[in-house]
């Protein structure tokens, strides 16, 4: 995206603003989705992310790449996404325990885009957030190691560090499953 077009969005001229939309649409909603294993959620969150680019249009320096800003924004918009939700299931194993009742199950809910078999992704699933997200944003999304530190903000060494660990604990969690 170059500057010309970012002004355009800026100065909230709708043209620019839905080719920035087209642009990135479907790698938003695949981050978003590796991230929160829920397509409505998902979706609802590639649409904050880019309100929450445009509110914050001003702020890009071009320090980093556009696509970079870009996914740190759609990171910190899942992550807040993520913890509601977990906020939310808390609440409702608590009223399920009170009212003994059965959760619901989502039809909706299904495996990540062919891209690994079931129990992979559960495995990665598991991993706290520190270990999946780089593992996310390395191996589904395809992002350097540089590119990753600057979306979450820690340096390089760091990410390389937490893709290790992450996959010696997926390593020995699959081990464990094997008959």
């Amino acid at each position: 995206m170059d500057t010309r077009w970012l002004e355009l969005c800026r100065d909230g001229d709708a043209v620019a603003v839905e080719k920035l939309v087209c642009t990135y649409q479907k790698e938003l909603y695949r981050l978003a989705f590796s991230i929160l294993n829920d397509p409505d959620e998902a979706e609802d969150c590639t649409q904050e992310a880019f309100l929450a680019v445009l509110r914050a249009l001003d702020s890009f320096r071009g320090n980093a790449s556009f696509k970079t800003w870009l996914y740190s924004i759609t990171v910190n918009v899942c992550r807040n996404r993520y913890e509601r939700r977990k906020n939310r299931q808390r609440l409702q194993n608590v009223l399920q325990g009170i009212f003994h009742t059965q959760p619901a199950t989502h039809p909706e809910e299904s495996i990540i885009q062919n891209e690994a078999d079931e129990r992979i992704w559960q495995s990665i699933c598991q991993l706290d957030e520190k270990h999946r997200l780089p593992v996310l944003l390395r191996y589904y999304h395809d992002l350097p190691v540089a590119e990753i530190a600057q979306i979450l903000g820690v340096p390089p060494g760091t990410v390389h560090s937490r893709l290790n660990t992450a996959r010696e604990r997926l390593r020995d969690v699959l081990k464990e499953g094997q008959v």
